[in-house]
């Protein structure tokens, strides 16, 4: 699509999504900044940003290499993959020079305040330390290092995301060798602890304790240093979904993801020209691949970092509630036969859901349990309540979508046992992602037969439900939950479900149906009355629904929109987008439910759901997207949305290039939207234990 004549020249219509990605990330990265949070918070979110960006290398720079390679054109921006790679790079490499600021100067003189000392070079370390730390290396790391000489020919295999060290030692002669040395982090903690000397406490890099202890061992090799590199892999798999058992295959792929192309090589920013240019060479790396980032790779490894004074520089934590609504009921299906129920996570205990998969084992009423798994946590109390239900002779059906990325495996191993136990297990479809979060209960007593259900706009993940905020629905709504039982009879034998009047389901009608609302609201604005739409998502990237968006602000219709991630959509261009204003909202908990508001002159239409507008999400997956009827549980949904387009301190208003901007002269009315949230949750009920 051109542009159009009032859109700037230099400015396409829609944002590269890559790069509004790494917009994202930059502003997970701020958070390490921010005065107001404690230290170890700080160290989390930069920890964080890592793993984001180690995926996003592993992952869509994967991608688009393999593009470049072909030769692809990316005819949307008119540009090649390899100057698409060449930004994506450098703002990459941008972020990751801030990390190293950011540590240096921020985060490790604000421990030092506190008394805690993190040793950033091998020749700072304490003498007093010394012989502690040769103890370590000679009884616990010592049997896990594996020197190879690197000789002309094959080069060892370097693993993805794991850590080495190279560097050249003199040999008789007066000639050079060079080496490589494993760092096992992998089977120690990155950071050692060390005995408190004068009032502070020590910590060291296990990387420091190779350097250090490896010159004990080796002390006929003359080093003139060592230098720290790692290596990401293509991560992703490939899948012949015509070929066989999908479960099969993936057990094949997920053993070949480990031996993917490499996509970026980092290393030591003070390696010697000649060492890089000898990687470059030997193993076999493109140049673009290679990036200087650190002395100390893989900053995820600081979700580890010890805190010696721990709960202290910690934020406080806020307390899950638990619903006096349910509390008050013998078990969970007499009350929502009186009213739905809405829950708020992690505001308000994830307790509830694993209490109602628990109740649905033990009632003698239930006979029959389904549930979609996109991402199951390693633990899952949930899979084991199905496990139950089904020796309890109870049906069970599951369905398992054993394509969710870097969850392949977690899912399959419990599949495997969900079968051994007698649950009907349904694998991922063909060319099709099930992403939708939901579950049905049929009930019968008394010669009646009921189903409840449970729809999320998140997985049924017990760990992520501490840091994700989700929003989960009760309901026995006869028709809605008639509409879902008909998706999981398409999931367990491809049976096309009858029209929804209800449910907005990707395959089906979602498109059309968020398509329909919007010209709704558009057709209000041309009769004269009030159009208005909220949106919150993790992403917004389809085009098609941008250029809804785009036609309705044009016509009159006031949109705001909430997105945390990805957003293509530019706001606030004049012809094209006056009418859309955009917020991003970063906090302790991952923003990660969908909800779409439309105002439909005064009587708004409310709906949740898992799915983004991304194209996979809604063209080459099963999501669920419900809506709100009961009247206290949309008036919780609006608060909701409304907390989150006010001007705190944490939210960002964005503009056209989705760089933050004032909003519009106003003060900020608080320092974060979550706290807030978290203050009216508060309100609602008590606490738990």
């Amino acid at each position: 699509m051109k542009n159009p004549a009032h859109l700037p020249a230099q400015m396409n219509r829609y944002v590269n999504r890559d790069l509004s990605w790494l917009g994202f990330n930059h502003r997970v990265l701020e958070e390490a900044l921010d005065p107001n949070l404690a230290v170890y918070d700080k160290i989390k979110f930069l920890a964080i940003h890592a793993s984001n960006l180690d995926e996003f290398y592993r992952v869509r720079i994967s991608d688009m290499e393999t593009q470049d390679k072909l030769g692809a054109v990316n005819h949307e921006e008119a540009s090649s993959y390899t100057q698409i790679l060449s930004q994506l790079r450098a703002a990459a490499q941008q972020q990751v020079d801030e990390v190293r600021r950011i540590l240096a100067h921020h985060v490790v003189p604000e421990l030092k305040q506190n008394n805690i000392v993190l040793y950033l070079n091998d020749a700072d370390v304490r003498q007093e330390h010394e012989g502690f730390i040769k103890d370590y290396f000679l009884t616990k790391v010592l049997s896990f290092l594996q020197p190879v000489q690197l000789k002309p020919g094959l080069p060892p295999f370097l693993e993805d995301r794991a850590l080495y060290f190279i560097g050249n030692y003199s040999i008789e002669g007066g000639g050079q060798e060079t080496m490589l040395l494993n760092i096992p982090s992998q089977y120690l903690p990155r950071f050692l602890t060390l005995p408190p000397l004068d009032g502070c406490h020590y910590i060291v890099y296990l990387d420091d304790v190779v350097r250090l202890g490896i010159k004990t061992v080796l002390h006929t090799h003359h080093f003139s240093s060592f230098y720290s590199i790692k290596l990401n892999r293509d991560a992703g798999l490939n899948l012949d979904e015509d070929a066989g058992e999908i479960a099969e295959q993936m057990k094949i792929s997920l053993q070949q993801r480990a031996f993917g192309l490499p996509s970026r090589f980092q290393h030591d920013p003070d390696m010697p020209a000649t060492l890089v240019s000898f990687c470059h060479t030997y193993f076999r790396l493109e140049q673009d691949e290679i990036a200087a980032t650190s002395r100390y790779q893989h900053m995820t490894d600081l979700f580890g970092f010890p805190n010696p004074l721990k709960p202290q520089l910690e934020q406080p934590h806020w307390p899950s509630y638990k619903l006096s609504a349910l509390a008050s009921f013998p078990n969970y299906f007499d009350a929502i036969d009186q009213a739905d129920v809405m829950l708020h996570f992690p505001y308000q205990s994830y307790d509830h859901v694993l209490i109602f998969f628990n109740q649905a084992v033990l009632d003698p009423y239930v006979t029959e349990v389904m549930a979609t798994f996109y991402r199951v946590a390693a633990d899952s109390h949930i899979v084991n309540a199905l496990i139950s239900a089904a020796k309890n002779g109870k049906k069970v059906k599951a369905f398992v979508e054993v394509k969710a990325r870097f969850d392949e495996a977690n899912n399959l191993r419990w599949a495997e046992r969900m079968i051994e136990a007698g649950v009907e297990i349904t694998y991922s479809l063909p060319d099709i992602k099930v992403h939708a979060k939901t579950a049905l209960i049929v009930r019968q007593k008394e010669g009646v037969t009921k189903l409840y259900a449970f729809y999320g706009t998140g997985n049924f993940n017990e760990k992520t439900a501490g840091v994700y905020s989700d929003i989960g629905l009760l309901t026995a709504n006869a028709a809605m939950n008639a509409e879902l039982k008909s998706v999981f009879h398409f999931l367990y034998n491809q049976q096309r479900p009858a029209k929804f009047s209800h449910l907005l389901v990707s395959q089906f009608n979602i498109i059309d149906g968020f398509k329909q609302l919007i010209a709704q609201e558009i057709e209000a604005v041309k009769q004269g009355r009030e159009g208005r739409i909220t949106i919150k998502l993790n992403n917004l990237e389809d085009t098609e629904m941008i250029d809804a968006l785009y036609e309705a602000s044009s016509a009159g219709v006031k949109i705001n929109l909430i997105v945390r991630s990805i957003c293509r959509l530019r706001p606030g261009l004049e012809g094209i987008s006056q009418n859309i204003s955009l917020v991003r909202v970063v906090g302790r908990y991952l923003e990660h439910s969908r909800v779409f508001v439309f105002h439909q002159d005064g009587q708004q239409k409310i709906y949740l759901g898992s799915a983004d507008w991304m194209r996979r999400n809604l063209r080459s997956r099963i999501e669920v997207v419900f809506p709100v009827y009961d009247e206290r549980c949309r008036k919780q949904v609006l608060h909701f949305v409304n907390t989150q387009l006010q001007p705190y301190a944490k939210t960002r208003l964005l503009n056209a290039n989705l760089q933050p901007v004032p909003f519009g002269g106003l003060q900020p009315v608080g320092y974060d939207a979550q706290e807030a949230f978290q203050n009216y949750i508060a309100s609602l009920q008590s606490p738990t234990d």
